[in-house]
């Protein structure tokens, strides 16, 4: 019965993100995109299908019309426009375009993009125009703000049949991936990769997504302006197209390159590196100190500078051994594995 509710668990989500990816989109929504134009996003491809658009702001739960004149010159401005995959847990403000076809409606938030499912219990996927494109919107702010008459009403539109979040095959680590999502920790790109063995660039990405929820930052690199903490950007040679995160830790102190030029981004990450990470990331908000020993019959194979950060990871269950006759410091750390420990070390610090 056991081994029922667990396949139960792992071939629901699957099932409906199989059902999703059989109804109608322009898009592929098992593995959604970096970006699409906004006209694939909305699922409208001629003005005609849009029976009517609102302008509303959310907060006063007001709205106007568009004139059907209003409405061509909308999608004719926006329906090639490029739209980009954002995760955000507070889509739903100020002003939102309402978008209603026979279908229903969508509604485009001119601060968060188009909602258009769930990533997880408390995050949505969103496609959000740049910065350039959203200016050409700005002018359906001046509109309501200008409108003679509002009408009370405009509810707030959110879709929330399509659940985005996918899910590690491993019963374990599902509950972990579920978290993390919902703490905006665990990013979209991840989710299909769980048990690939997690790479150096991806481990300092999750670090840096812990760092920012805990300090209430959209990215680490508006942290360290506001702390006044400069960082070299591209200080190694081989990560001119690494994620900023792998800077900004090196400034910090908690990683170090291979070598005073590299860093390997792509290369793997071995579980007694990451114990050590996890520790000196610990070390911002609290006294990190450990009287225990570790009892593993691997112990010896610890290298002497990651002993320490083992024997403190595992005391506080951030990251125990893969038996409990073995920690494997030299193994391999796996995604899934990865986000579980970043989850404990998110608790322990909260």
């Amino acid at each position: 019965m056991i081994k029922i509710k667990r396949l139960f668990k792992i071939i629901v989500p699957t099932v409906l993100l199989l059902m999703l990816a059989l109804t109608a989109h322009a898009y592929n929504v098992v593995d959604l995109p970096e970006n699409m134009t906004f006209s694939d996003a909305l699922g409208v491809f001629n003005a005609d299908e849009i029976t009517r658009i609102t302008v509303s702001d959310i907060a006063e739960g007001k709205y106007t019309d568009l004139t059907k004149d209003e409405i061509n010159e909308f999608y004719s401005t926006i329906q090639d426009m490029t739209v980009y995959r954002k995760i955000n847990p507070t889509p739903f403000r100020g002003i939102s375009v309402n978008i209603y076809t026979n279908d229903g409606v969508k509604s485009y938030m001119l601060n968060s993009g188009l909602q258009i499912g769930m990533y997880g219990s408390n995050n949505y996927v969103c496609y959000k125009l740049n910065k350039a494109n959203t200016e050409k919107l700005l002018y359906l702010d001046s509109m309501y703000r200008d409108a003679e008459e509002k009408v009370n009403g405009e509810e707030i539109h959110r879709v929330t049949s399509n659940d985005f979040l996918k899910l590690p095959s491993s019963p374990w680590a599902q509950p972990f991936a579920r978290e993390a999502a919902s703490k905006n920790i665990l990013p979209y790109e991840f989710t299909g990769n769980y048990s690939e063995n997690i790479t150096r660039e991806q481990f300092c990405i999750l670090l840096a997504n812990l760092i920012c929820v805990k300090e209430n930052y959209s990215s680490l690199d508006k942290y360290m302006q506001d702390q006044n903490k400069p960082y070299l950007k591209n200080y190694f040679v081989d990560c001119n197209d690494a994620d900023d995160s792998v800077n900004i830790l090196y400034a910090l102190g908690i990683v170090n390159g291979k070598d005073e030029s590299h860093f390997d981004p792509d290369g793997t990450i071995t579980r007694e590196e990451a114990a050590t990470l996890l520790c000196k990331v610990a070390e911002m908000y609290m006294w990190i100190g450990t009287e225990t020993s570790l009892t593993y019959n691997d112990t010896d194979l610890i290298s002497p500078w990651a002993k320490f950060f083992v024997t403190w990871a595992n005391e506080y269950g951030i990251m125990t051994g893969i038996t409990e006759e073995e920690f494997n410091p030299q193994g391999q750390y796996t995604v899934e594995q990865a986000v579980a420990t970043i989850v404990r070390l998110y608790n322990l610090l909260s």
